[in-house]
């Protein structure tokens, strides 16, 4: 069977590239039921097709069971255009791990979620499961850095996805973003133990394809975890705090904040001179960077 230019054709490969265009073409999210409709096929085909694009983060199925563009359809959307990173961003980051003795990634922020896609432990460590590629659901905080200077729809969107009692104080952060350039969060005495526990949970998940919805539902829970937002009063405080990670704006060449760069001490202590010299060295490769991408 060939198709009409007289090459081999696929009729599964056909439908699924289908169901994609459908969802990438609506503005709103849609049901099987409308998929298989629009598109002329069963039902159970196209729910088969929708729950593999899910498992694979191409598709994100929504509490009321409607479907919509996934994190990595997006992400591969936005950089069929411009790099995922700008030029020199591996040794970039590298250099910054090494001075300030922190794991350090750098992630592209899309409408649905955040990619990793420069990751370095150096003499650090990293939060379960953070590897180059990995995408996170973007609910608050993830993606911080970016959401500060996007309209405010989306940052009311943004907001939602955190619980109520926490909008003040995020909003005060994403207006320290547009400020300072640079963001804190605090951790809790327990989450480092957690992010071991998760950790050993997504390599073990990684190796069973069947299971990645699960590894990526372990993978939100980092957003649970990670802790609360400083205000500028806390950041200039004398007494050590807990640190878990700092986040900066990368900008495009459009003068987009496009990525998200983190630093991540993930320590229980640490004093202000320390945290000057984090936010310093942040802010000096994140300028770096966005005069690369331009």
């Amino acid at each position: 069977m060939v198709d009409g230019k007289g090459r081999p054709a696929s009729p599964p490969t056909d439908r699924a590239i289908a169901v994609v265009e459908l969802l990438a073409a609506r503005r709103k999210p849609v049901s099987a039921a409308e998929v298989a409709d629009a598109l002329g096929l069963s039902r159970s085909t196209v729910g088969a097709i929708l729950g593999t694009l899910a498992d694979r983060a191409w598709a994100r199925r929504l509490p009321d069971l409607t479907y919509e563009p996934g994190p990595r359809l997006a992400a591969i959307a936005l950089t069929c255009g411009r790099p995922a990173a700008p030029d020199g961003a591996d040794e970039a980051i590298r250099r910054l791990s090494e001075r300030v003795g922190c794991g350090v990634a750098l992630g592209l922020v899309t409408p649905n979620g955040l990619t990793f896609v420069a990751v370095t432990a150096g003499e650090g460590r990293l939060p379960a499961g953070i590897t180059t590629g990995t995408v996170l659901p973007l609910h608050a905080p993830a993606g911080a850095a970016s959401v500060a200077f996007s309209s405010r729809e989306r940052q009311r969107e943004w907001l939602a996805t955190a619980p109520p009692d926490c909008h003040a104080a995020l909003a005060e952060v994403l207006e320290q973003i547009r400020t300072d350039g640079v963001a804190l969060w605090g951790i809790d005495a327990a989450a480092p133990a957690a992010l071991d526990v998760l950790a050993e949970v997504v390599e073990h998940l990684s190796d069973n394809p069947a299971s990645q919805d699960l590894r990526g539902r372990v993978l939100a829970l980092l957003a649970d975890i990670s802790g609360r937002p400083y205000g500028a009063a806390d950041v200039t405080a004398d007494a050590p705090l807990p640190l878990s990670h700092l986040v900066a704006p990368v900008f495009d060449a459009a003068g987009r904040a496009t990525w998200e760069l983190q630093v991540g001490p993930l320590r229980a202590a640490v004093g202000r001179a320390e945290r000057r010299h984090y936010m310093t060295e942040l802010r000096r490769t994140a300028d770096r960077l966005s005069q690369t991408a331009r």
